[in-house]
């Protein structure tokens, strides 16, 4: 994502999120020099990964996901948020109607609809 449109400035920034870790990953094209910040993770989103996510205004949604919890592997039907600008998590009290993981997420060309698509529950079915 672009982060500075001020003009011949070229920035752009990659987070990056897995198990406890939370990356900020700066990059200046002009001055080819890369800048790392560490992110809070939510303990609710750690242990899962393959989640579908979108990112729309500065906030990424994350829905589902498969992991190890409380000894054994489960998918989830959470949905979280995370602010780039104010840095803060949250969980949604709503939940996707089924558990859900490896599937991908899409926004609609006017940001107006989400779509979730493909994955897997633990019947190997979604």
């Amino acid at each position: 994502m672009k982060i500075n449109e001020e003009k011949n400035k070229q920035n752009y920034q990659m987070l990056l999120f897995k198990d406890n870790t939370g990356l900020s990953i700066e990059y200046d094209e002009n001055n080819n020099t890369f800048q790392f910040h560490q992110l809070p993770v939510c303990d609710d989103i750690a242990p899962f990964y393959t989640y579908a996510y979108v990112c729309i205004n500065y906030i990424i949604l994350f829905f589902g996901g498969y992991g190890y919890k409380n000894d054994s592997y489960v998918y989830s039907k959470s949905v979280h948020k995370y602010s780039i600008r104010e840095n803060k998590w949250m969980t949604f009290k709503n939940t996707l109607p089924n558990p859900l993981g490896g599937c991908v997420a899409i926004l609609s060309e006017d940001n107006n609809y989400l779509h979730i698509i493909g994955g897997n529950n633990k019947n190997n079915a979604a």
